[in-house]
């Protein structure tokens, strides 16, 4: 049983390999930015509807009235710590698809440095 949190490519090469490393890689950035994505669209509506809510009630000079900001905070983190993740997870080894453009940028720093 193998210890190697590497995918293995059955009869592959070692650029196989790395090619694939990169490709899982791509796919978890991919969903990253759509999470980030999705945060920025949510927190914006999140905010409108407490606006809307603080006008109507006369309340927008008050401090304790701004709920949004807890969302901000925490789904803030939340994404904060999917980049981390994903940035400490890119594969030391550095088209006509976004992803296939994404693994040639990555295998081509790998290749320069």
């Amino acid at each position: 049983m193998s210890t190697s949190t590497r995918p293995q490519v059955p009869g592959g090469t070692p650029e196989d390999e790395r090619r694939e490393v990169a490709r899982e890689y791509v796919q978890q950035l991919r969903v990253f930015y759509v999470h980030a994505s999705v945060f920025v669209v949510g927190i914006v509506l999140i905010f409108v509807v407490n606006l809307v809510i603080n006008v109507a009630a006369g309340v927008t000079g008050e401090w304790w009235a701004w709920w949004s900001v807890w969302p901000l905070l925490g789904w803030g983190l939340g994404v904060a710590i999917h980049g981390l993740v994903v940035r400490l997870a890119r594969p030391k080894i550095s088209a006509s698809t976004w992803e296939q453009r994404q693994i040639n940028k990555i295998l081509s720093e790998d290749d320069a440095g």
